[in-house]
């Protein structure tokens, strides 16, 4: 022991080595020696976790590596030992510190569902926006590694965890967001029968909010920045996620009032999104699209058009562009498949134009290959 116990102190020298792949190194060893004799090491770790800030990132990866990597048997005792240090301090522990700590949190909440959960739960009303994080974060990560034989227990509390799209901090917004498509992708049956009270919330995170706007200076020039985009992205590609695993359960025209708004929006990335929902519509869904073609054709024409080029315009301007409009096109190949003569008008002329410019042999490419 005195020689385990040796190498273990080596080890957490490690912790201030100026490489980082030594520093990290020194994490991942650290915790799987403290397998060994969790009794004795366990607790050195976690007083670094409570005492140390410049080590407490590499103490909570060496944590995780406790977690991931002990016998079922051996992490009832690690998680008594654990449980609350992982959430001290999360208040005010940046970001990455909090994501590598959720990472145990929930996949301890996985492996005894029935005495966790609610302890998560708990939690959901801390009046600290970053503890809120903490909790969305380690559910995430209990949706992926739960067995499917607690489902029972976890499908109540999806309602009230994923109620938080409407938090008002912003970074609680985008972390439900992003749980509710880790759900969607990795248990779709846990969602679906909650969706009726999901869907509202998760639409209204799609608009696009003014008051998030604001204009930031640099020199002579000034910025537009959008604080509401990733909540936004993050929506539409959960509505993507839905189109993927619980269509039956969609109200596609509510949907498609949505996806129809993502193809005008500011944004480059959301209208990509819109774009791709399209394209994926037209597949799983032709009739319900192919009557609202005649919508879309505004803002499909727009993209198309030829970009004005000005002084001020750079090669990635024109780069950027043209792949925006090479989505929207493969969006195009794909509803020009399913409409029929004379019900959307608007888009037939559109897609006749489009035939005779310089898009005409690509867009027929498209079509013979979607």
């Amino acid at each position: 022991m005195s020689i385990q116990s040796n190498v273990f102190n080596d080890v957490l020298q490690f912790y201030t080595a100026d490489s980082e792949s030594v520093r990290s190194a020194a994490a991942f060893a650290s915790g799987n020696i403290c397998i060994g004799n969790t009794h004795i090491f366990l607790p050195i770790i976690v007083n670094i976790i409570q005492k140390d800030p410049s080590r407490r990132i590499l103490a909570l990866h060496a944590i995780k590596e406790v977690v991931s990597n002990c016998s079922h048997g051996q992490l009832e005792a690690v998680a008594e030992v654990v449980w609350t240090p992982l959430f001290e301090r999360s208040d005010t522990a940046e970001e990455a510190t909090r994501n590598v700590a959720s990472a145990s949190l929930g996949k301890l909440a996985a492996v005894d569902p029935s005495r966790y959960l609610g302890q998560l739960r708990a939690k959901l009303q801390d009046p600290s926006p970053a503890v809120r994080a903490t909790v969305l974060s380690a559910l995430r990560y209990t949706l992926v590694d739960i067995a499917s034989e607690y489902d029972d227990q976890l499908s109540p509390l999806i309602p009230e965890f994923l109620s938080l799209m409407s938090d008002k901090d912003l970074t609680v917004q985008r972390l439900t967001l992003s749980t509710l498509n880790a759900a969607a992708r990795n248990k779709p049956h846990l969602v679906q029968d909650h969706l009726q009270q999901l869907l509202p919330l998760l639409y209204a995170e799609t608009v696009l909010k003014p008051e998030l706007i604001r204009i930031v200076e640099m020199g002579p020039w000034k910025h537009r920045v959008d604080d509401g985009l990733e909540a936004r992205k993050t929506a539409y590609e959960t509505m993507y996620t839905l189109l993927e695993t619980c269509l039956r359960k969609l109200d596609l025209n509510e949907f498609l009032n949505h996806v129809l708004v993502s193809i005008g929006d500011e944004a480059d990335e959301i209208k990509v999104l819109g774009f791709m929902m399209l394209f994926r519509l037209s597949q799983v869904a032709p009739t319900a699209v192919a009557q609202r073609l005649d919508e879309a054709t505004g803002e499909l024409e727009k993209t198309m058009k030829d970009v004005a080029v000005t002084k001020d315009t750079v090669k990635q301007d024109l780069e950027r562009a043209s792949e925006l409009q090479r989505s929207c096109l493969r969006a195009i190949a794909g509803l020009s498949k399913i409409r029929t003569a004379g019900t959307a008008p608007s888009f037939d002329a559109f897609v006749s134009r489009l035939e005779q410019t310089k898009w005409g042999p690509e867009l027929k490419e498209l079509r013979q290959g979607n």
